[in-house]
């Protein structure tokens, strides 16, 4: 018989259960194991006997509740967890965790975490974790921060250096489209990212300010004996930067919608 304990009494129980060396069950409330756990998923824990391993799901103390995050790496005896949904990661020491997930039940099918099934499912959650910290490390903001004076110099290389002598038949066509202008668009992409952090600045103030630098870093070339202004490049200069923008504003609006999901230390019903 299932029934709903107060959050606090629910995980004293819990520890105590798991130090006595028995399997405690628990009905998991919130998101930030998404996609590999899902809210309203029946999970058994198991006492943490053994060495603990990268990719191993483990509830652990936090900060005066419980999480149930995974394990994505190790360094010595400091524990780094991270929810499959979550963009912040957590420390713990090995004695903070409490126990280990080693079953999952939904919609009444079971699925041990020693099947080749879970060991799928947490390679492919490890895999999207390290591209996802990756693209945060050097496209959050920090990395931004790292990485702006480093694009523009390199794009004034690219607009302003002569480029004549490199060898490379830019008039050629790609997918129907001239490799100078389809190289122009892929250059000004990341130009919208690297000027979203002016505070206080709407987003289209923004996207007409990395218009501007499109504009000038082409009309420039006007003045340069040894490269051309053109109209079309302009035209691909404004689609790149465009679709930087749009693409921005869809990973912003993901990010948010992600972070929208109940305390994940909140696990109610226990049997």
């Amino acid at each position: 018989m299932e029934k709903k304990v107060d959050n606090g009494l629910f995980f004293a129980m819990a520890e105590e259960g798991l130090r006595e060396g028995r399997k405690v069950k628990l009905l998991l409330v919130g998101s930030s194991m998404e996609p590999t756990l899902r809210d309203g998923d029946k999970l058994t824990l198991a006492p943490a006997t053994g060495p603990l391993k990268v990719g191993d799901v483990v509830l652990f103390r936090c900060g005066g509740k419980h999480l149930l995050h995974r394990i994505v790496a190790i360094d010595r005896e400091r524990l780094v967890m991270q929810g499959d949904n979550c963009y912040t990661s957590e420390t713990a020491k090995e004695e903070d965790v409490v126990g280990v997930l080693c079953a999952v039940e939904r919609g009444g099918v079971a699925v041990d975490v020693a099947s080749e099934e879970w060991k799928r499912r947490s390679r492919g959650a490890l895999g999207r974790k390290k591209v996802r910290n990756f693209v945060i490390r050097w496209f959050g903001s920090k990395g931004r921060r790292r990485l702006r004076p480093w694009y523009f110099v390199a794009l004034a290389i690219l607009m302003w250096a002569p480029l004549n002598g490199v060898g490379i038949r830019l008039n050629t066509y790609v997918f129907g489209l001239r490799l100078d202008h389809l190289l122009h668009a892929m250059v000004y992409v990341p130009c919208f990212l690297f000027v979203m952090d002016l505070p206080r600045w709407k987003g289209w103030q923004k996207w007409l300010l990395a218009l501007a630098i499109g504009l000038f870093t082409e009309g420039v070339q006007y003045l340069l004996p040894y490269r051309g202004f053109d109209v079309n490049d302009l035209v691909a200069n404004v689609i790149g930067i465009t679709l930087g923008a749009v693409i921005v504003s869809f990973v912003r609006q993901e990010v948010r919608r992600r972070h929208r999901y109940p305390d994940p230390g909140k696990h109610e019903g226990c049997r």
